[in-house]
């Protein structure tokens, strides 16, 4: 690739990121308020179930997995992976555009 094929690619992938932006924001917040949803689940029927920790434990596994099935947590995690290749991609593209800038001079 030649220095501007590698600039309009760096500029597709500045793109990229900014259309990803607020999609990835939103999903954070839905991730961590559906986390503390859970959590408050789990505490609360850990606390009010009857038996031995284990039986307790495992009704309040169950209690919070009705609140999260673990989907949003998996598409957070799926668009944090997506925007570090995107700033992988970004990095190396900027050190391919160094490099040809020093042999060029």
């Amino acid at each position: 690739m030649n220095p501007q094929q590698l600039i309009e690619r760096l500029e597709q992938v500045d793109q990229d990121l900014a259309e990803r932006q607020n999609q990835v924001e939103d999903l954070a917040v839905r991730w961590f308020r559906a986390k503390r949803d859970r959590e408050k689940a789990y505490a609360i029927a850990f606390l009010s179930a009857d038996g031995t920790a284990g039986e307790r434990d495992a009704h309040a596994k169950l209690a919070a997995h009705t609140v999260d099935d673990g989907s949003i947590e998996g598409e957070w995690e799926g668009a944090k992976a997506a925007v570090r290749a995107l700033e992988t991609r970004a990095s190396v593209g900027q050190t391919l555009v160094r490099s040809n800038v020093r042999l060029s001079s």
